[in-house]
């Protein structure tokens, strides 16, 4: 929120000719939701307020802002012929999609965006997982009064908790789609009691969503993908509803793909979180033995998500381009048929002791 204040105070006091009535003239825009429904765009605006009405509390406000219209262009066009104000864009934090969008027009939105000098580069793509996009920009509260900023935080913020969000410039995004042998993520929201809330994350394959993983396997591919997976939790039950937590806290994976078979490496730190199942940690046995099962447990999860890749045929983790920088074979979905072998070394700390175990699938 203060970065927005910052900024707001910075287009204030770029030159002498600026002052607050000329602010005032301008739409902020923090962020974009683009909606389809009955052959129709609806486009919403998030709109940061800059109207002085005696609020003294100094919190950012904002408002939505709606239009629709049988092209993208249109609805565009249409949403600031609606307004008072000239639409801003170089704030905009996220654009966010309906899973309709997201499964059927996203090539003529990104057309849209990537060719309008209105958008900054560093804006992130995010789809309302179901919900409408309009709905999860007006989920907004006291404590969260803008709520592309707080997707936008929400997402970075992850590696602290989850590990579940990915994030990347949309020019990055856009890139992955255009590209053979590499396909676009991203994450999704959606609104649960009011409030919004990480959800997983959106596979797509060209410009079309073709399938999603939960928060849970989000974070392993982001663990395959090197990317901020800071704490990524692994569970090993032991029967009557206990079990034992183990996070990743650092790693990094190397996906080796060949014309007989995909070896995924891996070096994984990780620490107890967690111990219902009453292990003897004074013991260098049991770090011994916790090794080999989480490693086996970490192998598991990752290979649910290569499973789902390999049945959409989808490159998120860039292993066709991989193996075409390799060989120089155009041959970007070898892999969908072949066997995946996991080499994880994983090291569990725990009071300063390190114990190492080299597991192999």
């Amino acid at each position: 929120m203060k970065k927005i204040l910052i900024l707001i105070s910075f287009i204030f006091l770029l030159s002498g000719c600026w002052d607050y009535n000329e602010l005032n003239d301008l739409a902020i825009i923090a962020g974009v939701g683009i909606d389809f429904e009955d052959d129709m765009y609806n486009v919403t605006f998030e709109i940061l307020s800059t109207k002085k009405d005696g609020d003294t509390s100094g919190v950012t406000k904002a408002y939505t802002v709606s239009a629709k219209g049988k092209t993208i262009t249109e609805a565009f066009m249409n949403n600031g012929n609606n307004m008072d104000k000239v639409a801003y864009y170089d704030h905009v934090e996220i654009v966010l999609v309906s899973e309709e969008v997201a499964k059927n027009h996203l090539d003529e939105v990104s057309e849209y965006i990537i060719r309008g000098s209105n958008f900054r580069n560093e804006i992130y793509l995010v789809v309302a997982k179901d919900s409408k996009a309009i709905d999860v920009l007006e989920a907004t509260s006291k404590e969260k009064p803008v709520a592309s900023i707080f997707i936008s935080d929400l997402l970075k913020q992850s590696s602290k908790t989850s590990s579940a969000g990915y994030y990347e410039p949309f020019t990055k995004t856009l890139g992955y789609m255009l590209t053979d042998g590499e396909d676009a993520i991203t994450s999704m929201v959606s609104v649960r009691n009011k409030e919004i809330v990480l959800d997983g994350m959106a596979l797509f394959k060209d410009f079309k969503l073709v399938d999603s993983l939960d928060t849970n396997l989000a974070s392993v591919q982001n663990l395959l993908n090197n990317f901020k997976a800071n704490t990524v939790l692994f569970r090993k039950s032991c029967g009557n509803n206990k079990e034992t937590v183990l996070s990743i806290y650092e790693a990094k994976v190397e996906i080796e793909p060949n014309n007989d078979k995909v070896v995924v490496k891996g070096r994984l730190n990780g620490r107890i979180n967690e111990d219902a199942c009453g292990y003897d940690f004074r013991q260098t046995k049991t770090y011994i033995e916790l090794e080999k099962e989480f490693a086996k447990i970490i192998a598991w999860e990752m290979n649910k998500v290569i499973e789902i890749e390999k049945q959409n045929q989808v490159n998120s983790l860039r292993i066709g381009k991989t193996y075409y920088n390799t060989s120089r074979i155009k041959n970007f979905f070898l892999w969908t048929h072949q066997d995946f072998v996991y080499d994880l070394n994983l090291k569990i700390n725990k009071k300063g002791l390190v114990f190492e175990v080299k597991d192999e699938k």
